[in-house]
């Protein structure tokens, strides 16, 4: 169990995250527990920090400050997320619009884009996939310039049709695994963020404790 949350806080101190307890239960790598024997055991683990609720690696005490900073952007990329939503609605063929990648989380950093899951109707994939991108160059995508950097870009990064819901198997590990339990749903059509739930179980065999 030890070794478990002590890989699960190492996992998300990749990305200067640190966890609530409720947190690193859901996200738990490789092994099924109960809150109440987490909290037990990270009770007494010499690697563990818990600091205003947060749990984190010993001298790692800053991601803190990073996680609330890191909030605040996140608030103003999800209005943004919103805006892109209401256009791509448009499209007849989208099924479906999620957040993916940091923003999920409200993780972003100030010059991070926007990342979007789109899934098409059936045989409709690249059809759907041109003119998404036509519209979102068109009408939503509104850069800052700061510093030399493009900020608060919409990317449309992952596109899956309807009836291939289910991650390949090449990608199926643990960084997609979080990919797909952590992604925000901003519109659907025909259940079909269930759906993708649903074809991917095989997320419980890196994160056990997550449920649907």
């Amino acid at each position: 169990m030890e070794r478990a949350i002590l890989q699960t806080l190492c996992y998300h101190d990749i990305f200067d995250y640190p966890l609530t307890l409720e947190e690193i239960h859901r996200f738990l790598i490789g092994k099924k527990a109960s809150l109440k024997k987490i909290q037990l055991t990270i009770r007494h683990s010499p690697y563990a920090i818990c600091q205003q609720g947060f749990y984190f690696l010993s001298g790692r005490e800053k991601i803190v400050a990073i996680r609330k900073r890191r909030e605040k952007y996140s608030r103003k990329k999800f209005l943004i997320a919103k805006k892109a939503t209401r256009f791509l609605r448009l499209i007849p063929t989208i099924k479906m619009i999620a957040i993916t990648g940091a923003l999920a989380v409200n993780n972003v950093k100030e010059e991070d884009d926007i990342d979007f899951l789109i899934v098409a109707s059936k045989n409709r994939l690249w059809l759907t996939r041109i003119q998404a991108v036509l519209l979102i160059e068109l009408f939503a995508s509104r850069p800052q310039l700061d510093k030399g950097r493009l900020q608060d870009t919409i990317c449309l990064n992952i596109f899956l049709d309807e009836n291939y819901l289910q991650m390949p198997k090449e990608k199926q590990n643990l960084f997609v695994a979080h990919e797909l339990v952590q992604m925000k749903l901003l519109w659907q059509k025909d259940n079909v963020y269930q759906k993708i739930l649903k074809e991917n179980q095989w997320v419980k065999k890196f994160l056990p404790n997550w449920k649907d």
